[in-house]
């Protein structure tokens, strides 16, 4: 008995829609599970934006605001609470899970760029909070003495109005 082409056609159609549907379930579950993974981990994430409390210990006590970013890619970005200053400069997370950070910040004295400061970090987000240690190094800056320090800062959620 010959089979109709109708049939066939069918039959060839049903099969690849059932294979199709069996890889979608199963993309399906492997696209659901890292997503799983990533909301129990998403308190440790370091990407977004800061408000950062700033204690410096070396050369004198200190305490001041600043705000910190980070992107993906590794891109951190760094604005000084005390004079709006920008710096800019780059991010990793070491194998140990901490976030290593540095950047350059320039200097300005009455609208004249008199030097720069490199600024180094680590730290860990425990809890959703962001915690660590700095040191700042001035380059061409008179008078500007290393500095050390601490900070803690706490993420910055995006509200609606």
């Amino acid at each position: 008995m010959k089979r109709p082409f109708v049939s066939v056609a069918a039959g060839g159609l049903i099969a690849s829609l059932l294979l199709g549907a069996g890889i979608g379930a199963i993309r399906t579950a492997s696209a659901v599970a890292p997503a799983t993974v990533l909301n129990a981990e998403e308190d440790q994430r370091v990407e977004g934006s800061w408000y950062i409390s700033v204690q410096v210990t070396e050369p004198s006590p200190a305490t001041f605001d600043a705000l910190y970013g980070f992107a993906n890619g590794g891109v951190f970005t760094r604005i000084d609470g005390r004079n709006n200053a920008p710096a800019l400069g780059t991010w990793q997370r070491t194998e140990d899970g901490t976030i290593v950070f540095s950047n350059i910040l320039f200097n300005f004295v009455n609208g004249v760029r008199t030097g720069y400061i490199t600024g180094k970090f680590a730290a860990r987000v425990v809890d959703g909070t962001l915690t660590g240690t700095f040191t700042a190094e001035g380059h061409g800056i008179p008078g500007f003495l290393p500095r050390s320090g601490t900070f803690t800062g706490t993420r910055i959620v995006a509200e609606a109005p």
